[in-house]
Order: structure tokens, then C-alpha cells, then sequence
């Protein structure tokens, strides 16, 4: 039974990918403590398993005669004990399960939401936001913040220890001149655009992005073959990365929603408005930008890619232009933060065996050049699997971010999610129960009809 193998392989990854990210921020909080080297290998694992989860075209597979039963069944008993974890996690989203309170968990959410504020006051964040002057109205400090390899920190080769970020902030709050702090938004303008009616009406925005999460699921279940619904919901949820480091507090949700949208309606032209959204709200889009079209080539020909493509560029220009004219040079500085800055080496890919591994830090050009060439790879294989297995890209394109100077564990953890909105698109056909019985299929959600009515059965006797 390929068609349930493949979901509770992504679910499996994504469950991965969650403890993975655990470990990961053991390590970078307490670096004496081990644990590198594993994080490195779960997250490469669970980047593989994704990946072959989406090779080929899936035509038929809920037909197939199960086989391995009894691995089947303990595969899916542990992705609903995750599913399990994952519905942990939603409930304790009003109490911010997280060792802080506070909801501006990292710069991303403060400065989105400082953002927004200072356009509803009518100004260019772009312009006028001031990280001080934000965090002081937030009541945060120095280590929400991206610190840069300059000025007290020039001489730091991993990165500033939490003394060091108190002691540069202070100086700066005293006497001004800051170039250790990242200051401007650092994304494009529907980061925060689309935040402003929350904002002005006092929603705490980590609520908006958990809705984005909860709406792209809905979306990729609604999108599913209605047999297999519950077990693709099973392993959304069983995907337990996707809940935990969402209510733990991430801004990334607002580009993945409008991106599983772009995935799964690629052929129509809402296919190329939603990417537009998603390219004009973070640059991680970016990356899946040469993905997404080579698979609407494949599905719909140049010209439909050519169609697509305009309209995602006029969408990502018509948002940033008021802020382009307003003071471009501050727009430009903003957007390209990510590359033009002296960032610190920093990551959950193979950046972090040199920073918290015990291996020796290589230079940010090699990592570039290692980037580069996982780039090029993915899209070799992509355009050569694009008929073959035409969903594979979405699981490739974020893989050169592995091998980045820059490679945030932020960057792999929605991973799963994009997984699915291709996964769903596979023509598998209908489940039967019969099927799903002999594959030693469990779903949190549904039991399957005949269970259901021997169950009724059972107690009414």
C-alpha cells in the first residue's frame, strides 16, 4: 500500500525534523553539550525521506496489495503518538508552551509587528523602525536579535555569547552608532502588510500564523483523495515539527500557506497570484521560485509558466513599490539583508558542525560553492523527474539551504507541509477499507466504516 507508506514516511520526517529541532537548540543554548553531529544526520535523513516519499507519479498506488503489514502498523502507530504530541502543542498555544512568555520569540515577529505599527502611525518601516526603540515597547532585549559581524562583534568568529549581546545593546541604547544589530525588516512588504489589520486591532500575530498553518493543512486535506483524508490529516499532525515549532513562534507560516496554495493550484492562474504572495512576503520562496515553474512546464507548458511568472512579479512589485519609491535605498537595504549583511555563521545543516561540532568552521565561500552546487544539482534533478515524478521538486528545493553559511533550522521544518501539498496532487486513487485494514493503516481522526459498524454492532449487543 504505496499511497499510505508515502504519508507516514513524510509524517516519520517531520517527526524527525521535530526532534531534531529539540536537540538543536539544546546544543546552540548549551554548547558544551553533544548532539551536532545528530542533528546534522536527522535533519539530512529527513530531507531524503521526503524526497523519495515524492518519487514517481503515485498512479494507483491505493490500489496496490499491502505488504510489510506489521511494519505498516508500527509505522503508523508511532505517527499518531506524534499526532498525539502535535495536538499537545495546539493546546497549550494559549500559555505559549515555551521556557518565555513572551510572544515575540525571535526579530522576525517583533520587527514584522513593530512594522506594522509604524505604517499604521503612516510611516516606511523601511525607514524609521528602530530596533531600540521597538524592543523597548515590546520589553525584549539583545537576544531576540540577528547580531552582525561588525563593530564590538568584528572579532567573534561563531557567534556573540549572551554577555557580549547584553554588553553591545547596552552601549548602543547609551550612545548610539549601531551596526551590531540587524534593524530594518529584513523581509518584503507583505510581511507586515498583511499583518496591519491584526495589529491595529491588538491580535497577538503568533495566532495568525498558527491560523496559516491550520488553513494549509485544511487545504492539503481538502485536496486529498477523500478515503485517504484522515490518514493524510494523521500525518500532518504526525508531522510534529509542523505544530510544535509554530506555537514555540515562527513568521514563516505566512509564506508557506499562500506557497502550498501556489503548489497545489499550479495550473490555474490562482497557482501563479498565490506564489506572487508568497515571493512578496519572504525570500525563502525565492528558492522554490525555479522548482515551481519547471512543474507547471511539465504540468502546462512554457507559456503557461511564462503566464505565471508575470503575474507572480507584478504581484511581488505592486506590494513593494509604494516602499521601492518611498526611500529605495532603505527598501533595497532591508530586502537584501540576508546576503549583503556580515551575518554569523548559523544553522541546523552542516554550518553547524563547524560551529558546534567540533569541526573546523570552513570559510563562507565554501559554503556558498557547496550551496551552489546542491542548487544546481536539485534542479538537474528536477527537470530530468519533472514527467516521471512530477512532485519531487517541491521536496528539493530548500536542500541547498542545508549546506548554507545561513541554514536555520527554520528553514527545513515546514519541509513536511510543502511534502504534502505535493503529495496530494498524486493520482492514488480511492482507499478502500479492505485495503487499509490489510496495510495496518491508524488514523486519530477516523475509523474506517466497517470498524465503525462492527464496533455499533458490538455495543449494541
Amino acid at each position: 500500500m504505496l499511497a499510505l507508506f508515502r504519508i507516514a514516511a513524510i509524517a516519520v520526517a517531520g517527526a524527525t525534523l521535530y526532534y531534531a529541532g529539540l536537540l538543536n537548540s539544546i546544543v546552540i543554548q548549551r554548547p558544551e553539550r553533544p548532539g551536532a553531529v545528530a542533528v546534522v544526520v536527522a535533519i539530512g535523513a529527513a530531507l531524503a525521506i521526503i524526497a523519495g516519499a515524492l518519487r514517481g507519479t503515485g498512479e494507483g498506488d491505493a490500489l496496490a496489495p499491502a505488504v510489510h503489514t506489521r511494519l505498516h502498523r508500527l509505522t503508523w502507530t508511532f505517527v499518531c503518538v506524534m499526532a498525539i504530541v502535535s495536538l499537545a502543542w495546539l493546546v497549550s498555544m494559549p500559555r505559549q508552551h515555551s521556557e518565555d512568555w513572551t510572544p515575540y520569540h525571535n526579530d522576525a515577529i517583533a520587527l514584522n509587528d513593530c512594522a506594522a505599527r509604524l505604517l499604521l502611525q503612516g510611516k516606511d518601516p523601511y525607514a524609521t523602525l528602530d530596533i531600540f526603540q521597538c524592543y523597548d515597547s515590546l520589553q525584549i532585549g539583545a537576544d531576540r536579535t540577528t547580531p552582525l559581524r561588525r563593530g564590538e562583534f568584528a572579532d567573534i568568529a561563531v557567534y556573540p555569547t549572551d554577555g557580549q549581546l547584553d554588553q553591545a545593546w547596552v552601549l548602543r541604547q547609551q550612545i548610539g552608532g549601531n551596526v551590531e544589530f540587524v534593524t530594518n525588516p529584513s523581509y518584503p512588504a507583505l510581511s507586515f502588510l498583511l499583518l496591519v489589520p491584526f495589529v491595529a486591532i491588538g491580535i497577538d500575530s503568533n495566532y495568525v500564523y498558527l491560523a496559516c498553518l491550520i488553513a494549509a493543512m485544511l487545504l492539503i486535506t481538502w485536496r486529498a483523495p477523500g478515503t485517504l483524508r484522515p490518514f493524510v490529516l494523521t500525518g500532518l499532525f504526525g508531522a510534529s515539527c509542523l505544530v510544535a515549532f509554530t506555537v514555540g513562534g515562527s513568521a514563516d507560516l505566512m509564506y508557506a500557506l499562500p506557497l502550498v496554495a501556489a503548489w497545489i493550484w499550479r495550473e490555474r492562474l490562482a497557482g501563479g497570484i498565490a506564489f506572487g504572495i508568497a515571493a512578496a512576503i519572504k525570500q525563502i520562496a525565492w528558492f522554490i521560485a525555479p522548482f515551481y515553474f519547471i512543474a507547471v512546464v511539465a504540468s502546462s507548458g512554457w507559456r503557461a509558466a511564462v503566464r505565471q511568472a508575470a503575474i507572480a512579479v507584478g504581484i511581488f512589485v505592486a506590494t513593494n513599490l509604494p516602499f521601492i519609491v518611498w526611500h529605495p535605498a532603505a527598501w533595497l537595504e532591508g530586502v537584501l539583508t540576508p546576503v549583503v549583511q556580515p551575518m554569523f555563521p548559523r544553522g541546523a545543516g552542516i554550518v553547524f558542525l563547524g560551529t558546534s561540532g567540533g569541526i573546523a568552521l570552513l570559510p563562507a565561500a565554501a559554503y556558498l560553492a557547496l550551496e551552489v552546487i546542491a542548487m544546481l544539482g536539485c534542479l538537474a534533478i528536477a527537470w530530468r523527474a519533472r514527467r516521471t515524478s512530477p512532485e519531487i521538486g517541491i521536496a528539493l528545493a530548500l536542500i541547498p539551504l542545508y549546506f548554507a553559511y545561513r541554514s536555520l533550522f527554520s528553514y527545513f521544518f515546514l519541509i513536511p507541509l510543502f511534502a504534502f501539498a505535493g503529495l496530494v496532487r498524486m493520482p492514488f486513487g480511492e482507499l478502500t477499507v479492505q485495503r487499509a485494514r490489510e496495510a495496518g493503516a491508524l488514523t486519530i481522526f477516523a475509523l474506517p466504516a466497517k470498524l465503525r459498524a462492527v464496533a455499533r454492532s458490538e455495543r449494541a449487543a
